[in-house]
């Protein structure tokens, strides 16, 4: 039985990550793929063998400390949770968190947009600065 495995948090490098898969290596080890979730290494994807790391501390859940939160209307798990839900991709096909971009929103800016929506056939196309025209 593997003492870890996706889902669990495990300490590798003095830093933590989360397991999202674990799969047999030709050395005999494991080739462990993570996510970082120590502030040093989020958003770091690495793979780890297991037999070149020294110690793969693996984290007890149940050892887990909650702590409440003194911020202000509870301003930091808000936005911790507006932060998780903006990492996440949504699969539907709706626009998302569209309308509060970062942006002072002004009805003008949104009628070429609903312009082209209401065509039978929609062309809209991103401009980059690369596509622009030098003047």
């Amino acid at each position: 039985m593997l003492p870890y495995a996706p889902g669990a948090r495990v300490v590798i490098r003095d830093e933590e990550w989360l397991v999202r898969r674990v799969d047999p290596s030709t050395d005999g080890g494991h080739l462990i793929s993570c996510d970082g979730v120590s502030e040093l290494v989020r958003g770091r994807s690495p793979q780890f063998l297991s037999k070149l790391e020294d110690e793969i501390l693996v984290l007890d859940p149940a050892k887990t400390e909650l702590v409440s939160d003194t911020s202000s209307h509870f301003n930091t798990t808000l936005l911790y949770l507006e932060a998780q839900l903006r990492r996440s991709t949504p699969n539907d096909g709706q626009i998302h968190l569209g309308h509060r971009a970062v942006m002072d929103l002004v009805p003008y800016q949104l009628d070429p947009a609903l312009q082209a929506l209401k065509q039978p056939r929609q062309r809209i196309q991103a401009i980059s600065n690369r596509q622009r025209p030098v003047t």
